[in-house]
C-alpha cells in the first residue's frame, strides 16, 4: 500500500490555492493527482487493488495512460478563494500529533474485542458503548479507521472526547450489507427485510402525509444504496412493485420484503437500511470530531441521527461528516426547561439527509462555522412546509451561522422560524435551494450580513416575515422573486407574539415560552438597517405584483401595518435605531426596482433608489437620507451578481459600515463597499 501521509502541524490550516502533484503508481499507470484543498489531504491507496480511501475520488482524465486520475479533498474546489466559506466541511482524515493524546485514552478499533480488549492502543474496544461505558468523566476515546456496523442507541452521559485517529477515517455506517439472500421474480429481486417504522414528530403528522408531497412516500425511513466506492448512489423508493425500475426499490410490509431489478441488485455492493438511531448526547462538553456518521435510517419520532439534548451545554462537532439520513440529521433541544446552550458545528458537512440537515429549538449561543450543509430532500418527498431547511430553528437566541455553504437543497436554505432572537448569518455562500435562501419569520433582531445568493427563478431570496429590527448589510443577492422581501404576516397583531397576551388563539403555538420575553419582540415587521447590498436581476412575478428586487408588503389577513412602522423613526427606548435604506445597487433590465403593497394591497412601484428615497422622505414615513449612496441600472451588475468596473471604481462613495458590535466582527466600521466583499 502506498500511504500518502502529511505532516502539517495543524489539522485547521488550509490551503488558499489548490497544489497539482504527479506521481506514478505501480499496477495503476500514471495517475494526474489534482491537489487537495483539504487541511489535512492524506489519503491512501492500494496499488494491488486500486482502492481509494479518504477523500480521493476517480476522476475521467484522458490525459493519463489509463484514462483515470485521483482526485483529492472532500469537498468541491471554491470559484472563488477569497469566499470565506471556500473548503467548507469535513476535511478528513484529521491530522494531529499522538503526544496530544492522554495516557489514558481509551481506544476502538474493528478488529477490537470488548471481551478480551482493555481499552489500550495495543488491545483496543470493539464498541463504542463499550469506550463511552469505559471511559472518566472528562476522558478522551480514539476511533481507529475502518468501518464500523450495527453501532446505535449510544448515549454520553458524561463529559467526553471522542476523536478519530490520526490520518484515519472511522466511519459508523447504520445500514446492513445485503450481497445475498436475493430470489429472482422475473426481472425483480427480493430479499428478507424488516421495513423501518412510520412514526410522527417535530409535531408533524406524517403517518397522515403533513409536509409530504403527494405520493407520500416520504414517511417511509427505508434506504437502499447500490455500489462501490465513489459510484453508489442511494436508490429511491416507490410505492408499488409496478413503479420499480432502474435505480428504484419497493417494500412489501406485507410479506417483509425488499424488492428491486435483478439487474441493480447484480451491480454489487447493495447496502439496505438497518440501525435507526447513532448518538445522544446528554452531559456537558462532549467533542466529536474527525469521524463519520451516515446511513442511518432514522423514522420521525427518533428526531436526529445525533442529538444533543438540553443537558449537552458546551458541546462540538469539528471534521464531521453526517451523511444519507432519512429524516433529520442533527438535532439541538431543550430537556424541560434545561436550554442547550453554547454548542458549535464546525469545519463540518452535513448532507443528504432526506428531510433536514439540522433542527435546533430552544437553544442559546448555537454556532455553525465553516460547515457545508446541503441536499436536503434530494427526491423531493418532502414538501416545504410546515417544515424544511439545511438549517431550521424556532425560539432561540443568538443563534450564528457563518462562513458556510448552503446548497442544493430542494427546500429553503436556512428558516428561523418562531420567536428567534439576535441571529447572525454572515459570510455564507447560498445556492440552489429552490425555495428561500434565508427565511426569517415572527422573530426580532435579525442579521444578514456579506452573504452570496443565488436563487432560482420564482423563488423569495432574502424574506423577513413579520420579523422585527432588520439588518441587510453588504449582501449580494442575485435573482429572487423578490431578492428581498418585507412582509406582514398574519400573526403581526398586538402583543400576539407575548406569551402573557390571552387573546391569539392558535397563535400561541408561535410564543416563545422558553426565555424571558422581548419587549422588541412584537412580529410586526420593521427594518432597521439595509446597507450596501446588491439586488440583481430578479425573476418572477411577487407579492408586489411585478418582478422588483424589494418587496415590502402591509398588509396579511387582519394584520395591517402602517408603513411608519415598517420603516420607523429611532425608539431609544429599545436601542432601535431609525431606518436607513443606504448605498444599495439595483439591478432590473428596465423594470422598477422597488415595489411597497399598502394596507389596501394596491401597489405602487418605483423605478430607481431615488424615486423611492424621494417618495419616503414624504408623508407618512417622513424619514430622508435614503439611497445618497445607491445605484440603479444594469452596468453597474454581471449577471453573476459581481460589480462591474463600473460599480467596482465607486466603491469610495459606498456608505460606510456604522460601528455596530453585531455588524463589525464580519465587516469592520468605515468599510466601503458594494456587495459581498469577496467579489
Amino acid at each position: 500500500m502506498v500511504n500518502l501521509l502529511n505532516n502539517w502541524s495543524t489539522k485547521r490550516s488550509r490551503f488558499i490555492s489548490a497544489a497539482v502533484v504527479v506521481i506514478v503508481v505501480a499496477g495503476l499507470g500514471t495517475w494526474l493527482l489534482i491537489g487537495s484543498h483539504a487541511a489535512t489531504p492524506p489519503n491512501s491507496i492500494e496499488a494491488e487493488s486500486g482502492t481509494l480511501n479518504s477523500c480521493a475520488n476517480k476522476v475521467t482524465d484522458s490525459s493519463t495512460s489509463n484514462g483515470q486520475a485521483v482526485k483529492f479533498g472532500c469537498t468541491t474546489n471554491p470559484t472563488n478563494p477569497a469566499d470565506p466559506s471556500a473548503n467548507a466541511g469535513a476535511q478528513l482524515p484529521i491530522s494531529y500529533s499522538l503526544s496530544s493524546l492522554p495516557s489514558s485514552a481509551v481506544y476502538v478499533a474493528t478488529n477490537g474485542s470488548d471481551s478480551t480488549g482493555t481499552g489500550t492502543v495495543s488491545k483496543p474496544y470493539a464498541t463504542l458503548a463499550k469506550a463511552i461505558n469505559a471511559a472518566p468523566s472528562g476522558g478522551t476515546i480514539v476511533l481507529r479507521g475502518g468501518t464500523y456496523r450495527g453501532q446505535a442507541n449510544l448515549t454520553i452521559n458524561k463529559p467526553l472526547k471522542i476523536i478519530a485517529y490520526p490520518g484515519e477515517i472511522p466511519i459508523f455506517n447504520g445500514a446492513a450489507v445485503a450481497s445475498s439472500g436475493w430470489t429472482t421474480s422475473g426481472n425483480l429481486s427480493y430479499r428478507s427485510y424488516t421495513p423501518m417504522p412510520v412514526t410522527d414528530g417535530s409535531g408533524i403528522s406524517f403517518t397522515t402525509c403533513v409536509n409530504l408531497t403527494s405520493s407520500c412516500i416520504g414517511k417511509y425511513p427505508d434506504q437502499v444504496w447500490v455500489g462501490a466506492g465513489n459510484g453508489t448512489s442511494e436508490y429511491r423508493q416507490v410505492g408499488s412493485e409496478s413503479a420499480v425500475t432502474s435505480g428504484k426499490f419497493w417494500v412489501d410490509s406485507a410479506n417483509n420484503r425488499l424488492y428491486m431489478l435483478t439487474s441493480d441488485v447484480n451491480k454489487g455492493g447493495v447496502e439496505v437500511s438497518n440501525e435507526r438511531k447513532f448518538l445522544t448526547v446528554a452531559a456537558p462538553n462532549v467533542t466529536l470530531e474527525g469521524f463519520e456518521v451516515i446511513r442511518y435510517s432514522n423514522t420521525a419520532s427518533d428526531y436526529g441521527v445525533i442529538s444533543f439534548n438540553g443537558l449537552a451545554d458546551n458541546s462540538l462537532m469539528e471534521e464531521m461528516l453526517v451523511s444519507d439520513t432519512s429524516f433529520i440529521a442533527v438535532t439541538f433541544g431543550p430537556s424541560g426547561t434545561n436550554l442547550n446552550e453554547n454548542s458549535t458545528v464546525k469545519d463540518s458537512t452535513i448532507q443528504y439527509s432526506n428531510w433536514m440537515g439540522v433542527s435546533a429549538l430552544a437553544t442559546n449561543y448555537l454556532t455553525f462555522d465553516h460547515d457545508n450543509i446541503s441536499n436536503m430532500n434530494q427526491f423531493g418527498e418532502f414538501a416545504t412546509l410546515p417544515q424544511s431547511g439545511s438549517i431550521k430553528t424556532s425560539r432561540t437566541w443568538y443563534t450564528t451561522v457563518k462562513n458556510s455553504k448552503i446548497m442544493n437543497d430542494q427546500s429553503k436554505g436556512m428558516w428561523f422560524d418562531q420567536s428567534n432572537y439576535k441571529v447572525m448569518v454572515a459570510n455564507n455562500d447560498i445556492e440552489g435551494n429552490s425555495d428561500s435562501g434565508i427565511f426569517f419569520e415572527i422573530s426580532d433582531f435579525v442579521y444578514a450580513v456579506n452573504n452570496y445568493l443565488k436563487i432560482p427563478s420564482g423563488v423569495i431570496g432574502i424574506k423577513t416575515a413579520g420579523s422585527s429590527d432588520v439588518f441587510l448589510v453588504n449582501n449580494t443577492i442575485v435573482g429572487g422573486a423578490p431578492s428581498f422581501i418585507v412582509a406582514t404576516d398574519s400573526r403581526s397583531l398586538p402583543g400576539c407574539a407575548d406569551p402573557t397576551h390571552t387573546s391569539c388563539g392558535p397563535n400561541k403555538s408561535d410564543q416563545d415560552n422558553y426565555h424571558p420575553h422581548q419587549a422588541t419582540m412584537t412580529w410586526i415587521p420593521s427594518i432597521d438597517l439595509v446597507l450596501n447590498n446588491i439586488f440583481a436581476y430578479p425573476s418572477g412575478v411577487n407579492n408586489c405584483s411585478q418582478t422588483v428586487a424589494l418587496c415590502i408588503t402591509q398588509h396579511n389577513g387582519s394584520a395591517k401595518i402602517p408603513l411608519n412602522q415598517i420603516i420607523h423613526p429611532a425608539d431609544p427606548t429599545y436601542n432601535v435605531p431609525q431606518t436607513l435604506i443606504d448605498g444599495n445597487t439595483y439591478a432590473n433590465g428596465s423594470g422598477s426596482v422597488i415595489g411597497v403593497k399598502n394596507e389596501t394591497d394596491v401597489t405602487t412601484n418605483y423605478a430607481n433608489g431615488g424615486a423611492f428615497a424621494t417618495a419616503m422622505a414624504g408623508s407618512p414615513v417622513n424619514i430622508g437620507g435614503f439611497e445618497v449612496h445607491g445605484h440603479t441600472g444594469n452596468s453597474y451588475v454581471n449577471t453573476n451578481g459581481s460589480p462591474t468596473s463600473v460599480l467596482s471604481a465607486l466603491f469610495g462613495n459606498a456608505a460606510p459600515i456604522p460601528a455596530d458590535s453585531m455588524i463589525n466582527p464580519y465587516l469592520p466600521a468605515g468599510t466601503k463597499h458594494y456587495g459581498v466583499t469577496w467579489q
